[in-house]
């Protein structure tokens, strides 16, 4: 990808509204960082010099929570797929959610446990 097409990407994404999913029956929101945000998020990648860093165990977390949430309907096709209704796959999912935030922020919950 070069700068262009990186600008073009903004212009492309930004200022979208929530859309009907009829899988999910819900309306869905696209995730869409503000422009300026964007803007200088590819300043700072096209004007700095490339630096690899491993990923802190914080960063994978939040990469696998991401994940995890973009597959959302996926996930929640997969479970219907094996007879669950929607709403018992949209509460499983929620679950699994939940215990994923709980696997990644322990020290969050352990006033919780006591």
């Amino acid at each position: 990808m070069d700068r262009q097409m990186a600008d073009e990407f903004i212009e492309r994404m930004v200022g979208h509204g929530s859309v009907l999913d009829e899988e999910l029956d819900e309306f869905v929101q696209p995730t869409i960082p503000d422009a300026q945000y964007l803007t200088e998020e590819i300043e700072n990648l096209f004007t700095q010099p490339f630096e690899k860093h491993d990923l802190d165990e914080a960063n994978q977390s939040i990469l696998a929570l991401m994940t995890f949430e973009g597959n959302r309907k996926k996930y929640i096709r997969q479970l219907k797929s094996v007879g669950l209704t929607l709403e018992e796959a949209k509460d499983t999912y929620k679950e699994e959610l939940a215990l994923m935030v709980k696997a990644a922020l322990p020290e969050k919950f352990l006033d919780e446990e006591e």
